[in-house]
């Protein structure tokens, strides 16, 4: 059985860094998801669907960067509840913030698959690709639900 790690005890900074690697990387890859929309969409799509994606990648980054600060706060009230030796008030913690992220989750998709052309509107999205903008906020907005799954379990891990 391996070493167990402990932020509460002993020297911390290796343990931190190896704990803080896994989360750059997930942030990382995160970071690449509208990369990787606009590669694909460049190779087999117009000028004006490019844009829309560009635009739309620029709403659900900013999204997603928010989720993810979020669900930071269960890694900190868990983190915290462990280090005190409460593990039934940290599992009550994770159980707490996964009912309130389904519903964050349900909420946020609602509201950018419904609400895809005010939000459009609003981010002045060029009038060529607006439409374009409409479908790529609609799609990921209706996936929002995992991203934000993702994150909640991550931060709960």
């Amino acid at each position: 059985m391996g070493k167990t790690r402990s932020l509460t005890e002993g020297k911390i900074l290796s343990t931190l860094i190896r704990f803080a690697i896994p989360v750059f990387f997930a942030l990382f890859l995160q970071a690449l998801y509208g990369g990787v929309d606009l590669l694909v969409v460049g190779q087999f799509a117009q000028t004006a669907d490019v844009s829309g994606v560009a635009t739309g990648s620029m709403l659900l980054q900013t999204v997603t960067m928010i989720i993810t600060g979020l669900t930071m706060g269960i890694t900190i009230l868990v983190g915290e509840k462990i280090g005190e030796k409460r593990p039934k008030e940290a599992g009550e913690a994770i159980g707490g913030g996964i009912c309130l992220f389904a519903v964050l989750g349900i909420v946020l998709t609602i509201v950018l698959v419904g609400g895809a052309k005010f939000i459009a509107g609003l981010m002045q999205a060029p009038e060529s690709a607006f439409d374009q903008t409409v479908t790529y906020i609609r799609i990921c907005g209706a996936g929002s639900i995992f991203i934000v799954a993702y994150n909640v379990l991550g931060g709960v891990f």
